[in-house]
């Protein structure tokens, strides 16, 4: 059984040694990491690969666009996406990265962040 709690986005610039890509991007991004407690931790290296992509920096706003990017970024992170859709619990679509082998299967992930206590924490973050 897996208990990690999300850690979510926004944070202050300032804290952050490397630039930050992520916030960027015009989606909510939610982390499923037990090697990080905190959004720097677990975004340092996604942040590290979009960084090296200088062509793709001005075009993160765009939504499919980043999608793509976060996703190739995640994946040589040993990590993957996954959307959550907006519904009557969440107003907006999520967008988990979740370390690869963090759960058994995708129906554990699935309850895992369907979990009305874990949506309530996602929900409550600015």
């Amino acid at each position: 059984m897996c208990y990690i709690v999300p850690i979510i986005r926004p944070m202050p610039k300032n804290i952050m040694e490397t630039e930050d890509y992520l916030s960027r991007m015009p989606f909510t991004i939610v982390f499923i990491d037990p090697l990080h407690n905190d959004f720097q931790g677990s975004s340092r290296k996604i942040n590290e690969y979009i960084g090296r992509i200088p062509a793709a920096l001005p075009r993160l706003h765009q939504p499919k666009f980043a999608e793509k990017i976060l996703e190739m970024a995640a994946h040589c992170c040993n990590m993957r996406v996954v959307v959550r859709n907006a519904d009557s619990l969440v107003k907006h679509e999520l967008h988990y990265i979740v370390r690869n082998g963090v759960f058994c299967s995708d129906e554990k992930m699935w309850t895992f962040i369907n979990d009305p206590d874990n949506l309530a924490v996602v929900v409550s973050q600015p």
